[in-house]
């Protein structure tokens, strides 16, 4: 078996054995990585790349924006909005093919990205020492 073909494989069946929660942490780390995939291109002046990376970014994004229950939380609105922004952001960090957009766009996201990985982790974790304490 190819050691790509591998890797795919590994990878869908990790997505489809994940959590919401680990869904949700994936999605994050996969569009800080399109978004340093998109810096790498235009630096390159690989405008095709670039593309690729941003589209598939404003994806996310919009998965995360639709995903999202604005009163399920205090802050719920607030985070659509930056949803809301980053989406036309990532449009015209696309169409300027310009680094210091996508930098923008990185450093909004990032401690956003972080902050669910946070959530996520420690969850995971109060799960885990309940079900310990049960057993």
């Amino acid at each position: 078996m190819p050691q790509r073909n591998a890797a795919s494989i590994y990878q869908s069946q990790a997505v489809q054995t994940a959590s919401q929660p680990q869904i949700l942490v994936m999605l994050c780390d996969r569009l800080m990585l399109d978004l340093n995939g998109a810096k790498g291109a235009i630096e390159k002046s690989n405008f095709e790349g670039a593309n690729e990376s941003l589209q598939h970014a404003q994806k996310i994004i919009r998965m995360l924006r639709t995903s999202l229950d604005p009163s399920g939380f205090k802050g719920g609105e607030d985070l659509m909005a930056i949803y809301l922004f980053l989406e036309r952001h990532l449009v015209k960090a696309n169409l300027e093919k310009k680094i210091s957009v996508v930098e923008e766009c990185e450093q909004i996201f990032s401690p956003i990205a972080e902050a669910w990985r946070t959530v996520v982790n420690r969850t995971e974790r109060e799960s885990e020492d309940a079900v310990a304490h049960v057993g």
